[in-house]
């Protein structure tokens, strides 16, 4: 018998998803131990036109790799499954998925199913243990069925439940998974610290949100506030969820720069070119469970941190400053305009430790600990 383990761990996210999030960087690090099979997300909304899009193309051809480099070790599986889950597809997606990962069911040694969804069609049932990592309180998101989505989480079981923040985590054991363990996300410090340490990118008196573009989560009467103080000095950095939403025009209209989404060299060095990094978040059932791994990216880049207060974001004298709606801007206005040539190495030192290879050999003795037991 094989004795190595295998991992199966499934996504919610596309592997060439724009911005990389803590399934890419968890992949990446229980590869380091062993192989594994990271299936691309199949969607846990209701069914969009943007979802069946996606599965049409899987089922034409195989979608290219190539855009966000694949560890060695990692497979990447596309699910050519029904991106839609109801009692009337989860006789085919079943027979689908478990027929795309037999692999990992046929697998003479350990198997460990590491799950992001609680879709899981039965897998845990093949797995020998079963870890359900939850990043968000996926149920709050807009369009999904969120008494389908509960439901599924109720049924799911696991050996071990993974939070990100303490709001997640309650979610978790409130749904009656146990044991559980809050790991809130951290980032790649080596990459950020390194473009900060550089110091051949000039600093800018100018404040930067680096993430996915969602109306749905930024206060975009905040960012108006600020583009009205700031100007071009205001860049947003990421992928438009909804390139038609009015307040992008409104934003450029204000004079803030919104950018695309940049690769991992080229986003350390915007964070070294900026003075403040920004957590403009809109306080909502969804945002009081998010754990912005955007936080220690902008520490480790020598920026100090403005958030709107969200649960998961602590205040730290002088680097993270948590701030509501009516202190928000003048904060960030203070902090643009002070100069302190010691302020980036005293920021990049308090991310040291927040960090991807800390948590990854975290992560893989849980894993080898799960298996053991």
């Amino acid at each position: 018998m094989n004795a190595q383990p295998l991992v199966l761990v499934l996504g919610t996210a596309d592997w060439n998803a724009p911005v990389a999030t803590n399934q890419h960087h968890v992949t990446a690090a229980l590869a380091a131990a062993g192989p594994v099979l990271f299936v691309e997300g199949a969607g846990t909304r209701s069914l969009r036109p943007a979802d069946a899009a996606r599965v049409l193309r899987r089922l034409r051809a195989r979608p290219s790799l190539a855009g966000r480099p694949v560890p060695a070790g990692v497979q990447v599986v596309s699910p050519r499954i029904v991106p839609h889950h109801t009692a009337r597809t989860r006789r085919v997606n079943s027979a689908l998925l478990h027929r795309q990962v037999r692999r990992w069911a046929q697998h003479p040694g350990p198997r460990l199913l590491w799950t992001y969804t609680p879709f899981t069609y039965g897998l845990e049932h093949v797995a020998d243990r079963t870890v359900y990592h939850l990043v968000d309180l996926l149920h709050e998101n807009p369009g999904v069925d969120r008494g389908r989505l509960l439901a599924a989480e109720r049924g799911l079981r696991a050996d071990l439940a993974i939070a990100t923040s303490p709001a997640v985590e309650e979610h978790l054991r409130l749904q009656g998974f146990t044991p559980t363990r809050c790991l809130p996300n951290v980032c790649d410090v080596a990459l950020f610290s390194a473009a900060a340490a550089a110091g051949d990118v000039p600093r800018e008196t100018s404040a930067v949100f680096a993430g996915t573009l969602a109306p749905h989560k930024l206060d975009g009467d905040l960012l108006l506030d600020l583009a009205r103080v700031l100007g071009d000095r205001l860049r947003l950095v990421g992928p438009l969820v909804e390139p038609a939403d009015p307040l992008w025009r409104r934003l450029t209209a204000a004079g803030a720069q919104v950018v695309g989404p940049l690769a991992p060299a080229a986003l350390a060095r915007e964070l070294a070119s900026a003075s403040v990094g920004l957590v403009p978040y809109r306080i909502s059932p969804l945002t009081r469970g998010i754990s912005p791994l955007k936080t220690y990216e902008y520490l480790a880049a020598g920026l100090p941190v403005v958030s709107t207060p969200l649960p998961a974001v602590a205040p730290l004298d002088g680097a993270v400053f948590v701030r509501d709606r009516a202190a928000f801007v003048a904060q960030v206005r203070e902090l643009v305009d002070q100069d302190d040539p010691t302020r980036p190495a005293r920021m990049t030192q308090l991310a040291q430790g927040h960090d991807w290879d800390s948590r990854g050999r975290e992560l893989r003795a849980l894993a080898g600990a799960l298996l053991a037991a």
